[in-house]
Parts: C-alpha cells; sequence; structure tokens
C-alpha cells in the first residue's frame, strides 16, 4: 500500500511505463503523448537538478504560478520526490493575493510560467522580502532582466539527465529516497480563491490524497481502468483538478489538457474521445444551452418535434427513476407497489419515442463528447436541476461531486450504480453531524448545516491557528458551511451555504443558489446573483449571453419597433415563467426587479477559477446598481 503521492506515481510507472501518462498540444494543435516512463525520468532529473541547485529540505515550501501545462506537473511530482510541497496559484491571481500568499509562506524559490511572469513578478520585487529564485517553466529563454535569480527549468532537466548519465547511481538515489515519504507530510498548501474574504492556506498531506484516491473506485463501478483518458479543462492548482490528476495517476490513466472555451473544447473532444470529463456545472450549463440554441433556430416542425422528445426523454428518466427506485427517501415505505406500476406505466409508454429521440438527436449530441465517455464528473457548485436532467434523460451520465478545499476536496459523489435523484453518497473514512443554529443534530429531511470528520480533512490553515480552531472544532468536525438534507440512507442533498443565506427585511430566509440555477437555464443569461440581505425582496444582477440578447432585440424590435421597454418586459416575463409559486417558489422568493450589466463576469474579479461566484466582491463592484434597484 502506498503512503505518499510520489509512491503512487513511482508504482504506476512500474506497473505501465508505455502507458499514456500527459497529453499536451503543441503549437499547430496536435496532442502530444508522453507515457509514464519518460515523465517520471523526467521528474526525477528535475528533482536531481532542484536539489543539487538548491539544496531543497524535506518539506520546504516552493511556489508555483502558472496555469495548466505539462511542466507543471513535473515540477509538482519532482518537488514531492524531493519530499518538499508546493504551493500553487494561478496566473489569474491579484497582485494582493499573490503578495499575501507569498510572504505568508515565505518561500524563496517560485517556478513561473512565462517571462510575462517574470515582468509581473519585477514589479513587485519590493513586495516580495523572500523570494529569491525564478524558474521559467515555458521552454524558452529568458528575454527579461530580473533583480531575481532566474534559471530555466529545462536547463534544469538537461542538467538533472547529464547527471543521471555520468552517475546512474543518483536516480537509484532519488527512488530509494521515495520508501521514508510520510503520510502526515504535506503535499501541498493551496489557498482558498477567496469567495468569501482573505484566502486562507489549506494544508494538504499525502494521507488525504491517498485515502480519497483509493475510495472512489466504487462510485463509478470498478469502472477506473488503466489506459483510459481523462479530458481535463479546469485550474490544475484549484484542489477538484488537483485531486482528478492524482485519480489518473492513481490508476494510470492518462490526463489530456484542454480548455474551457467552447470551440476548443468541443473540437478536442473529437481528438481525444476521452472516458472521463472533470468539469464545474457552468460548463455543461453552457453546452445544454447550445444545443437549444441550435433547436430553436430551426424550423418550426423539427423545433417542435425536438422538445417533444427531449420531454418525452425527461418522462422516460423520471419513470425508471420510479421504478428502480432511484428516488431519495426521507422516511421508510413500506409498500412500493403502486410506485412501480407507475414507472412501469411510464417507461412502456415514453420507451418507443425516446428510441426515436435516440436515432434522431441524442446520439449526435452524445456524439459531440466522442465515443467513449463513461461520465461526466462535475464539481466546485450545485448542478442545476434542469440541467441534470436533461443529459442523465438523453443518455450522458453525470456525476455530480460536492466538497471543499478543506476536504481535499470531495466530500460525496453522486453513485453511478444507483444514482438517486438529487443526492450524493458520502466517500468511505467520513463521519458527519448536520446541525442547527444552536449545534443540535436535526433529523432525516431537515436542513442543517454540514459538519465532516476523517482522513481527508486537512491539517489546518497555514500559520493560521485562529482560523484552524474556528474552521475545526475539538472533536475533529470540520464546519462546512454548507446547508445539507440527509436521506434515511445517508445520502446527502445540497441545499445552500449558510453564510449565502439571504434573509429578507422581513425576516423570511432563502438560499439564492437554487433560484440563480432556475434562471440560468434561460439562453439569454449568461451568469446572474441574486441579491436582496436586509432589503424588501428579492432582485438580480444579470450578466447577459451578448449575442442572444443581440438576436432577441432584433426579433422583439421587427415585431414592436424600437420600444426600449420591451426588452426589459420581455425578460421579466422570461424570469417570472421559471420563477413562480405554481414551480414551489415561496412569495418571498420571487424576483422583483432585475438590471442588466453591460460587461461580462471575470476569473479573478467577480467569479473565482472555478467559475463560483464572489458575491462580497460583487456586492462592492455593483453597490450603485444594486442601490439603484432599491431606490423607490
Amino acid at each position: 500500500m502506498v503512503k505518499t503521492v510520489a509512491q503512487m506515481f513511482h508504482k504506476s510507472t512500474l506497473d505501465n511505463p508505455e502507458l499514456t501518462m500527459l497529453s499536451t498540444k503543441n503549437k499547430k494543435g496536435v496532442f502530444i503523448d508522453e507515457t509514464y516512463r519518460e515523465v517520471e525520468y523526467k521528474v526525477i532529473s528535475l528533482a536531481l537538478a532542484l536539489f543539487v541547485n538548491f539544496r531543497f529540505q524535506e518539506q520546504q515550501l516552493v511556489a508555483i504560478i502558472s496555469d495548466n501545462r505539462k511542466e507543471w506537473i513535473y515540477s509538482d511530482l519532482a518537488l514531492q520526490y524531493l519530499s518538499c510541497a508546493d504551493v500553487p496559484r494561478g496566473l489569474d491571481a491579484t497582485d494582493i493575493e499573490l503578495i499575501q500568499i507569498l510572504n505568508d509562506t515565505k518561500v524563496t524559490t517560485c517556478f513561473v510560467e512565462n517571462n510575462r511572469t517574470i515582468k509581473r513578478f519585477n514589479k513587485l520585487k519590493k513586495d516580495l522580502p523572500h523570494l529569491k529564485n525564478l524558474i521559467l517553466m515555458e521552454d524558452a529563454q529568458i528575454t527579461e532582466e530580473s533583480e531575481f535569480s532566474v534559471v530555466r527549468l529545462y536547463d534544469l532537466l538537461e542538467k538533472g539527465q547529464t547527471l543521471i548519465e555520468n552517475d546512474s547511481t543518483l536516480k537509484d538515489k532519488i527512488i530509494q529516497n521515495l520508501e521514508t515519504g510520510k503520510e502526515d507530510n504535506l503535499v501541498t498548501i493551496i489557498f482558498t480563491s477567496g469567495t468569501t474574504g482573505t484566502c486562507k492556506g489549506v494544508m494538504l498531506t499525502n494521507k488525504n490524497y491517498i485515502h480519497e484516491v483509493t475510495h472512489l473506485q466504487k462510485f463509478v463501478n470498478n469502472q477506473f481502468l488503466p489506459g483510459q483518458r481523462w479530458m481535463t479543462v479546469l485550474p490544475i492548482w484549484h484542489s477538484f483538478e488537483r485531486s482528478v490528476a492524482y485519480v489518473a495517476i492513481y490508476f494510470s490513466q492518462a490526463m489530456y489538457y484542454s480548455k474551457p472555451i467552447s470551440k476548443i473544447m468541443l473540437s478536442d473532444f473529437q481528438k481525444v474521445n476521452p472516458h472521463w470529463f472533470s468539469s464545474v456545472p457552468r460548463i455543461w450549463q453552457s453546452v445544454n444551452k447550445t444545443v437549444e440554441k441550435k433547436i430553436r433556430k430551426s424550423n418550426s416542425f423539427t423545433k417542435a418535434l425536438s422538445f417533444i422528445l427531449i420531454n418525452n426523454a425527461i418522462n422516460l428518466r423520471k419513470g425508471y427513476n420510479k421504478f428502480h427506485n432511484l428516488l431519495p427517501r426521507y422516511k421508510e415505505k413500506n409498500f412500493r407497489g403502486f410506485e412501480v406500476v407507475d414507472g412501469l406505466v411510464k417507461m412502456a409508454v415514453h420507451y418507443p419515442l425516446y428510441l426515436l429521440g435516440k436515432k434522431m438527436m441524442f446520439n449526435k449530441i452524445k456524439g459531440i463528447f466522442g465515443n467513449s465517455l463513461i461520465c461526466g464528473i462535475s464539481a466546485g457548485g450545485s448542478m442545476p436541476k434542469g440541467v441534470d436532467t436533461f443529459f442523465n434523460s438523453i443518455g450522458i451520465t453525470l456525476l455530480n461531486g460536492y466538497g471543499m478545499t478543506e476536504t481535499a476536496p470531495i466530500i460525496t459523489v453522486r453513485n453511478l450504480v444507483k444514482p438517486i435523484v438529487g443526492t450524493m453518497t458520502l466517500v468511505d473514512g467520513y463521519q458527519i453531524k448536520i446541525v442547527d443554529e444552536d449545534n443540535k443534530e436535526v433529523g432525516i429531511g431537515e436542513k442543517g448545516v454540514l459538519q465532516v470528520k476523517g482522513p481527508h480533512v486537512m491539517k489546518g490553515y497555514y500559520n493560521n491557528e485562529e482560523a484552524t480552531k474556528l474552521a475545526i472544532d475539538e472533536d475533529g468536525y470540520l464546519n462546512t458551511g454548507d446547508l445539507v438534507t440527509r436521506t434515511i440512507n445517508n445520502e446527502i442533498s445540497i441545499v445552500g451555504r449558510a453564510k449565502d443565506t439571504i434573509v429578507l427585511a422581513g425576516g423570511e430566509n432563502l438560499e439564492p443558489v437554487p433560484i440563480e440555477g432556475k434562471l440560468s437555464e434561460l439562453d439569454f443569461i449568461d451568469n446572474v446573483i441574486v441579491i436582496g440581505q436586509d432589503r424588501k425582496y428579492l432582485s438580480a444582477l444579470i450578466v447577459p449571453n451578448v449575442n442572444s440578447i443581440k438576436e432577441l432585440m432584433g426579433q422583439l424590435n421587427e415585431k414592436y419597433k424600437d420600444d426600449k421597454e420591451l426588452l426589459h418586459n420581455y425578460i421579466k416575463e422570461k424570469i417570472d415563467e421559471k420563477i413562480n409559486c405554481k414551480l414551489g417558489f415561496k412569495k418571498h422568493e420571487l424576483i422583483n426587479r432585475f438590471v442588466i450589466l453591460d460587461k461580462p463576469f471575470e476569473v479573478g474579479k467577480e467569479l473565482s477559477s472555478k467559475l463560483e461566484l464572489k458575491r462580497n466582491i460583487i456586492m462592492e463592484y455593483y453597490k450603485k446598481e444594486i442601490e439603484m434597484l432599491y431606490a423607490h
């Protein structure tokens, strides 16, 4: 049994040396594969050169400031072969965040992606008293003069390879060093993205990651197999994607790097033909809207037939869920006879038309993702119910996962074998409590804050004992801050965040996330945030899809001439169709007013790296617009 991530990688290399481990595109857009054997040789060479050049000690912290690239993997694993730990961050980090992260950890050496990053660091030199050395990751010449000592990663690689060629025992010594690895050693310190304030450094250990990757196979019915391909588009430094990388390594699988840009991503699906796809809900939302938009542009007959086929597939899925007992249970049900019969009738009625839908359109939609996709695994936010239902109904399996950076990050995942609607199953090893405001445990089906305890939970916040004590109680339970309910079978449903809960002036409590998810189903909305804390009613800030809005305005102006209020009235009508009491929303959850913003939310500003809303930042940026919504 391996104890460290480094041991895990070495074992996979010994077991499957010639399988592809990593693939990135060259300048011509062609994927270039590297085997486990090739990557490990580079990792060992780099580790040896790093030790000779910088004399890194066990558990020394080294920063990596870069977006996705193969050199990121080389650097991460080389540091772990030396029992060091990395402090990663993407290029979207603000200067203030970089200064805080690098000064809190007092790193002396930092991997940087390119010459532009060196130039950026030069400007921050006076604010970074501890930083001495930069390692340029891209395979390019150093073009920026710097007061830092700068060396190329590829020169270090070459140096390490030369050392090994001259003395092969050096490679053996690096490998032998892996045996001394400790499960409690740090792998990384990932600073939270600051969606709710100042970022904190989450300390994650070998034990956190090893326990996690060794307990995920059951969720996919033992379908993780050597040689399978992952397509990844999320930032590699982020907790979820980092975990995906280690899952791939543990099972001797390949990682193919793409980008979360529709045109690039959809093209890469055809090139890679992946078995697994890691993502966030917004990506699936985008694909869903693209499909719907294409349908709406078709002729009247095709459009009507397409929506009939989709609705039929959804109804078939509802029957399937009833028949196979895939509905969440909040109390024991002694007799399921009526439910089974109802489900069977629905399946019998809707299946013939489903076969037509499959032939006419569903197989084409599935073909967008290649012909090998087992499922998409989504995390980093709740999957909107409509999006989740759409894909699972047409035959594309989505497994929604939930967790947080502080749990490395997985707490629950929907089970591929028995996917209970709207719920997820706990990873083995967790103990949980669901508590109310008075810290008293709530009953089955009642809403409360989730607290978790287990080998996945972080070591603590780096250099921040006070924050650690606030997050983890004396019994070792981490307060997630997430509101959940629990079924009789211990499945978990996420219903909101305690810190996101809006309390209206009348005292009504509500969760904005389900409302935002429903509104996001509208094709003219790219992003939306619901507001109303301490106000009389709810409002919304809407980021429009520019192309959809232009098209919509053209259609409306053709019919009604140029009435400026027309677009606003039309959007209000569509919002009311999505959020109304007939659909189960309460009166105080209805959207009273809204404003359309004139620019999109940006990663690093209004959005975190995993595309979550930075609520506190948005409230500050758009203070003027918010006040106008409540001016009269």
